[in-house]
C-alpha cells in the first residue's frame, strides 16, 4: 500500500507540467464553450432586484476575460424612473483585486458610444477615514465628446442646447454621500449653441432668449463643503457675437435619496462680465433690456457687468446688481 502511494506521487511530480497544462486547457475550453449569452436575462434580473426595480439593464452580448478580471457588454440599454433610455455601444467593468482584498469599492468603468462620446470612471480606496468619519474613495472621471443634445434628451430638458462636452474631474468622496465630497472640475464645451427659445422662469414669467453661440465654454472650479467655487469661467471669445467671463460661488449639496445622488442648489453669488457686438445687440434688444442698468459702451460694443445673487431654497428671486 505504501509503495503504491509513493509510486503515485512520483508519477505526479514527474508529470506535473503535463497535468497543469491539461487542467488549464480544460478550464479554457469550458470557459470558451460556456453559453454566456444565456446569462443576459439572469444579469438583468439581478440588477433589477438589487436596485428595487429602479434600474433596468439590457444588453446583447456578454464578454468575460478571467485573466484581466474584466466584464464587457455590447449594446447596453439602461432605464430608470428618471431616465427613459440611456444607451452605450460598449461597456467594460474591471474590479480592483487590491480593493476587493481590502473589502472596499474599487475598479474601472468605461463606456464607448455613451451620449455619442466616451466616459471612464476610476475608483480606488483613499485610506482609512478619520475617527468617526466615513471611509473615502478617490474618484477620477473623464469624458470626451459628449453630445449635449443627447444629454438633454436623456435628462428630458426643454432647453435645446447643443455642443460637445469634455470633462475631467478628481474627487475625494464618501460613496454613501453622508459627507459632502471634495472635487476638482475642469470642463470644456466646444461649439456651444442655444437656439432661440422661450424659457419659463416662474415668478418672472416666460423670457424669450435669442440664439447664443460660443466657440467654446471653459469652466474650472472646486466643490468643497457644499460650495462650488468658480475659479475660471469663460464664455466664448472675441470672435463670437457675445462673450465674457463669470466668477463666484454656487451652493451645491449632493444628497443620497434612496441610493440616487441628487444635487440640491443653494445660495449663489456670481459676477458676470459680458460683451456684445452690434449684431447681437440688434437681434437681442428685448433680452438685453433686462441688463440695461449694468450697460456701458465702448465704440459699438456693449459691456454688461453685474452681480447675480439669490437663494432658491428660500424662494428668493435673484437680485441683479450693476458692477461699476
Amino acid at each position: 500500500m505504501m509503495n503504491s502511494i509513493v509510486i503515485f506521487f512520483r508519477f505526479l511530480f514527474s508529470n506535473v507540467r503535463k497535468i497543469l497544462l491539461v487542467l488549464l486547457l480544460t478550464v479554457v475550453f469550458l470557459f470558451i464553450l460556456f453559453p454566456l449569452s444565456d446569462l443576459n436575462d439572469l444579469v438583468s434580473s439581478q440588477v433589477s432586484k438589487a436596485t428595487g426595480n429602479r434600474v433596468f439593464l439590457q444588453f446583447d452580448e456578454l464578454h468575460i476575460n478571467p485573466f484581466t478580471v474584466t466584464v464587457g457588454m455590447d449594446n447596453v440599454v439602461v432605464e430608470t424612473p428618471q431616465i427613459s433610455s440611456l444607451t452605450s455601444d460598449k461597456v467594460k467593468v474591471s474590479p480592483s483585486i487590491l480593493a476587493a482584498f481590502q473589502k472596499k469599492p474599487g475598479g474601472t468603468f468605461s463606456a464607448t458610444g455613451f451620449l455619442k462620446g466616451e466616459v471612464e470612471v476610476q475608483i480606488s480606496p483613499a485610506g482609512v477615514a478619520s475617527k468617526g468619519g466615513a471611509d473615502k474613495s478617490r474618484i477620477e472621471v473623464s469624458a470626451q465628446n459628449i453630445s449635449l443634445n443627447e444629454a438633454r434628451q436623456v435628462a428630458q430638458l426643454s432647453v435645446p442646447i447643443k455642443g460637445q462636452l469634455n470633462l475631467s474631474s478628481q474627487a475625494l468622496a464618501d460613496l454613501t454621500f453622508s459627507e459632502q465630497p471634495d472635487m476638482d472640475v475642469n470642463l470644456l464645451i466646444n461649439k456651444f449653441e442655444l437656439p432661440s427659445t422661450t424659457v419659463s422662469t416662474g415668478f418672472m414669467g416666460a423670457i424669450n432668449i435669442p440664439q447664443v453661440t460660443f466657440d467654446k465654454v471653459e469652466l474650472k472650479g472646486k466643490l468643497s463643503n457644499g460650495k462650488f467655487q468658480i475659479e475660471t469661467g469663460k464664455l466664448g471669445s472675441a470672435k463670437d457675437d457675445l462673450y465674457g467671463e463669470i466668477k463666484g460661488e454656487i451652493g451645491i449639496t449632493l444628497l443620497n435619496m434612496g441610493g440616487q445622488v441628487v444635487p440640491q442648489f443653494g445660495s449663489y453669488n456670481v459676477s458676470v462680465d459680458l460683451k456684445a457686438n452690434n449684431s447681437f445687440q440688434q437681434r437681442a434688444g428685448l433680452f438685453l433690456s433686462f441688463l440695461d442698468s449694468s450697460k456701458s459702451m465702448s465704440g459699438s460694443t456693449a459691456q454688461y457687468k453685474f452681480r447675480l445673487q439669490g437663494d432658491p431654497a428660500y424662494g428668493n428671486p435673484f437680485q441683479l446688481t450693476p458692477i461699476r
